[in-house]
């Protein structure tokens, strides 16, 4: 049975509730804390990853750890535009607000003793952004935030810039290929002296050799490591054999766009190529999917809900 609130079943619902009360969960504890039989928390877990709400953690063998729902809901929403049932964006808006009343603010007075905990604190950057993220990789961990996919699916999604800047003897082509793919080539230089990632030129996180990280928010320190990439930046070239694309969307978002920026059914259309029964088509799904009382209303409520 699905339930109307996220658009998952009843049972990982909970799951995913219980999941985010802790950095990560093994398996069994997770099965034990909530009476679940081993079959039924592998069930549970199965769907949980098949939504995108549900990843390994970077630092514990056999842990998972629960996808910020900043993040992950409305990653869910976008994919079900195309079909699938629709989390409600009044449940979502208040799942989110919530747990970030829960979670607390980012600040500098929280350390962040491992990945799990830094991969938390960037995927809620991330759903946060409003125009660029800059990260900074020294090395190559395919667990860390830096080689993400839903972070920087994420981040573009919301139409952000992305600038990830790698040391040339960091591989990852398989990354490289896909961030390229969608009109965002990493670049690479010779030295990176610094693990960090920045927000907007407003927040950032610094990492240790050991993978533990810091909040920073003070003025001098920003400035510094935004100076810092800007100059690495400057200096460095891409990575070679990587395909350069346009980012891609699917019809449905660029249609609520769209809709958002106030344009008509035959604009949309010529925009588009496609026939205006199309577009006709797709807004009336929208406001349905979205509980909308009108055109307008679909467009702005798909951007609350971070899909666009």
């Amino acid at each position: 049975m699905k339930s109307h609130r996220l658009g998952v079943g009843g049972q990982a619902e909970i799951g995913y509730r219980a999941l985010l009360t802790r950095s990560r969960w093994q398996p069994e504890r997770l099965e034990h804390a909530l009476a679940w039989s081993p079959d039924q928390g592998a069930t549970v877990l199965a769907e949980l990853r098949g939504e995108g709400l549900v990843m390994n953690s970077a630092v514990e063998a056999g842990a998972v750890r629960a996808i910020q729902p900043c993040l992950a809901l409305p990653a869910l929403a976008a994919r079900r535009l195309s079909g699938g049932p629709m989390p409600s964006a009044a449940a979502v808006e208040t799942f989110v607000s919530l747990h970030e009343q829960t979670t607390g603010r980012l600040d500098d007075a929280c350390p962040l003793s491992d990945m799990d905990e830094v991969l938390a604190v960037v995927e809620r950057l991330a759903a946060r952004v409003r125009n660029e993220v800059v990260i900074l990789a020294p090395l190559y961990d395919p667990r860390s935030y830096e080689f993400a996919e839903h972070i920087a699916e994420g981040v573009l999604r919301r139409g952000a810039g992305l600038r990830a800047l790698w040391r040339t003897d960091v591989s990852a082509v398989d990354y490289a290929v896909w961030l390229g793919k969608r009109g965002h080539t990493p670049r690479a230089t010779s030295n990176v002296p610094v693990r960090a990632v920045v927000v907007d030129g407003l927040v950032g996180v610094v990492l240790n050799e050991a993978g533990a990280g810091r909040v920073i928010r003070t003025e001098n320190e920003l400035r510094s490591l935004v100076a810092l990439a800007d100059g690495l930046w400057a200096q460095s070239v891409e990575v070679s054999q990587v395909p350069k694309g346009r980012p891609t969307r699917s019809r449905h978002e660029l249609v609520l766009r769209m809709l958002a920026q106030g344009l008509t059914d035959d604009a949309i259309a010529r925009r588009l190529g496609v026939s205006v029964r199309t577009v006709r088509g797709d807004v009336a799904s929208a406001m349905v999917e979205l509980d909308a009382r009108s055109r307008f209303q679909a467009g702005v409520r798909a951007m609350q809900m971070g899909l666009l």
